[in-house]
């Protein structure tokens, strides 16, 4: 496993070559978006010929099945992992005083911040923690981060105050075993403390539980902004009522894996604001009534970060993901510059597969273009949807790319393809009406799917949804690169 930022540097190099524009123009023509080669923007990959139909594999490509890219699909790994901690702090609710030590713990969390430095560990015993908790200025290092640690089960519940945790300008901090609850605005919320210049930076969230959040409004589970350098791992976001399960404004260079969204009555992830370079991998989102992913999205000009961004977002990677009953679309592509969206597995969705928007119009913003949707599964019942992609204006859709997806309708037999409209160049690759094998509760893509053997090398692409390479030189549809097994 590699660090963040490598990878990112990796995902984002001219060898991806996405058709990102020139960041500091703000001419028609590169509003404009003109169409980039599709090899190009893919890394060079040759579209893969349609799935022929016979389930026979020999011995040649099983073997090429079970080949893999040896370094490339390495995840980004956490910058707290292999640290020891130096010092330990103990918080107990209910205390009062105390000193942070075994016998006599600090009473509240802000207490043990205060006294912190960097390599400690402040670990909360097991109880529900009342109210707000705000902390500004919590500074670890590079090899001394410091942490707070729920042992055992620990709630920080509101009460329905407006914030369950806001953690301001903080950098090298770690947050893990927690669950909050029960406030009306934002569960957790991270920022810069409104100096755009010095974002908070270096966050691990790992094993985080946010529930229960919002009273009605723009109430998000998790608010990030101006965050730079963080994980979000094997994390939960559930009921989080007409936000986002996370809302990113500003933020880079992030990856969140390996967590789940569910019952959210707004959306799933939000990334707008000028963020850029975050990879959004192997996660569940389910009963999104919103838009599951809002690649981009609208800002308040005076929000941005940077200032001068000249698109919401840019070069998202959102990939070996399960979407399943996206009631806006699984993929919402909104004032994004050259953003992926890659073996994934779509299951139910509703109104639209995916949608190509453009919120933010003013002179100096790029459009919606150079937009990849390839290798993923949609398995859907065709009068749940009145388009299969929703097109707005102002936005470039001819230099999107649809390849090597595998289209299957549950309640038409018939099924030719989906069509594409408003200029998008017609999909290469597709596996049309063959039945992949795989649900939202087994994902396992056996060789003899429709789906093995079928998809497009795209570059910078990391591991599948179970965290295993993908095959070379021709990897699987969906979010599970295909193994020996009987479908």
């Amino acid at each position: 496993m590699r660090n963040l930022s490598a990878l990112l540097f990796l995902l984002t190099s001219g060898a991806v070559a996405l058709g990102c524009g020139d960041d500091s123009s703000d001419d028609a023509a590169l509003r404009d978006g003109g169409s980039a080669d599709a090899a190009v923007r893919d890394g060079g990959s040759a579209d893969a010929a349609p799935f022929d139909g016979a389930d026979a594999r020999d011995a040649t490509t099983d073997a090429a099945l079970d080949a893999t890219v040896p370094s490339a699909c390495a995840l980004p790994i956490a910058f707290d992992v292999g640290l020891a901690y130096t010092r330990e702090l103990r918080v107990e609710a209910g205390r009062s005083g105390g000193d942070g030590s075994v016998g006599s713990p600090f009473g509240s969390i802000e207490d043990a911040a205060r006294a912190a430095t960097p390599g400690t560990r402040i670990v909360l015993a097991a109880g529900t923690y009342r109210g707000s908790t705000y902390i500004e200025g919590l500074a670890g290092t590079a090899t001394q981060p410091i942490a707070i640690v729920g042992e055992g089960a620990v709630i920080l519940d509101a009460e329905g105050a407006a914030e369950v945790m806001h953690l301001s300008e903080i950098s090298y901090v770690v947050l893990e075993h927690l669950v909050l609850t029960n406030a009306v605005a934002n569960g957790l919320n991270i920022d810069d403390g409104g100096t755009f210049e010095t974002p908070a930076h270096h966050v691990v969230l790992r094993d985080i539980e946010v529930r229960d959040i919002g009273s009605g409004g723009n109430n998000d589970c998790i608010k990030l902004s101006g965050l730079d350098d963080y994980f979000i791992l094997d994390s939960r976001a559930l009921r989080c009522n007409a936000g986002d399960a996370i809302d990113h404004v500003g933020c880079h260079r992030g990856f969140i894996h390996g967590c789940t969204f569910d019952e959210c009555e707004g959306g799933g992830i939000q990334m707008k604001g000028g963020s850029a370079d975050i990879l959004v991998h192997g996660n569940r989102f389910t009963n999104i009534a919103g838009r599951s992913i809002n690649a981009g999205g609208s800002t308040g000009l005076e929000f941005f970060r940077p200032i001068d961004a000249p698109y919401e977002a840019a070069r998202l990677r959102i990939e070996a993901n399960v979407f399943v009953g996206s009631g806006g679309g699984a993929i919402a592509f909104v004032g994004c510059d050259a953003c992926v969206f890659a073996n994934n597995d779509i299951f139910d969705p509703q109104r639209w597969v995916a949608r190509i928007l453009q919120e933010t119009v003013d002179a100096r913003f790029v459009p919606s273009r150079n937009g990849l949707f390839v290798n993923n599964i949609i398995v859907f019942d065709t009068a749940d949807l009145s388009a299969f992609v929703n097109v707005g204006p102002d936005t470039s859709p001819g230099t999107f790319t649809f390849a090597n997806n595998l289209w299957f309708a549950t309640d038409n037999p018939a099924f030719t393809g989906p069509t594409l409209t408003d200029g998008i160049p017609a999909e290469t690759g597709s596996v049309i009406q063959m039945d992949p094998g795989v649900t939202p509760t087994d994902l396992g893509l056996c060789t003899g799917s429709p789906g093995s053997f079928a998809g497009r090398v795209v570059a910078g692409s990391t591991a599948d949804f179970n965290a295993q390479c993908w095959a070379s030189p021709v990897p699987s549809i969906g979010a599970v690169q295909a193994q020996s097994c009987t479908l």
